[in-house]
């Protein structure tokens, strides 16, 4: 019952429940948070938790809730760590106008193509300076999401140069060795499928994403092309 409690006070905190805040009107949305908790044959206690919300919400879409469980044990002390984490996207569209104009697609993260073309270091400062960083695909729904941003440019045609746009993965270092703005391996991020032909080695340094196909490529890092920011959740 313990741990029962401790998730109960840690997901208050994080909804913001504040029974003491004065508010002159109130707006009510309904959200259940429901604990239950079970010792089984073992001996082991199992806390389960389930989140419903009010399904006439028209603001929002649907919630998720994460919730991360560490267990550390210290000279026969133990410690039970949960972290819930409660997101609660917009519903109107896949596409909803984000922070300096970046679009939001619910359970991924903010996204901004960018269609002033720049070199790859230039596309990687101009990232930065609004607060994000260039792309880096973690999953094949990240990378079909992305033909959505594709098509709400229809000035950016099918040749060239504008057939791919610069994303966070490079092999500067080393020849072959291939990895991201945060100096992580390509393979760490989940997503490794090249174009056909590609990498193509060389000079041919820094990261890309092809239309439509969705898939990985390297080009030269001093290519002026459209570019993709990311800002995660």
């Amino acid at each position: 019952m313990a741990l029962c409690k401790m998730l109960y006070y840690l997901i208050a905190l994080c909804l913001g429940v504040n029974a003491k805040m004065d508010c002159g009107s109130y707006t009510t949305k309904t959200v259940k948070i429901s604990i239950t908790s079970r010792r089984n044959l073992t001996g082991h206690w199992i806390a389960q938790v389930q989140l419903e919300h009010g399904g006439g919400d028209k603001e929002t879409g649907p919630w998720d809730m994460d919730i991360e469980h560490t267990t550390t044990m210290c000279q026969g002390n133990v410690t039970v760590d949960l972290k819930a984490t409660l997101i609660a996207p917009p519903a109107k569209s896949i596409l909803t106008a984000g922070p300096e104009g970046y679009d939001l697609v619910p359970g991924l993260g903010y996204y901004k193509l960018h269609t002033d073309v720049k070199t790859w270091d230039e596309a990687h400062v101009a990232c930065e300076a609004e607060g994000a960083h260039l792309l880096i695909i973690n999953s094949d729904e990240e990378a079909k999401a992305l033909e959505i941003f594709w098509d709400a440019n229809p000035k950016i045609l099918n040749g060239d140069p504008n057939n791919w746009a610069h994303v966070g993965f490079h092999d500067k270092y080393k020849k072959g060795q291939y990895l991201t703005i945060f100096n992580q391996s390509l393979v760490s991020t989940g997503y490794v499928k090249w174009y056909p032909g590609d990498p193509q080695g060389g000079q041919q340094n820094c990261g890309i994403v092809v239309r439509k196909s969705n898939l990985l490529a390297d080009i030269y890092c001093n290519s002026v092309i459209p570019f993709f920011c990311e800002l995660e959740l």
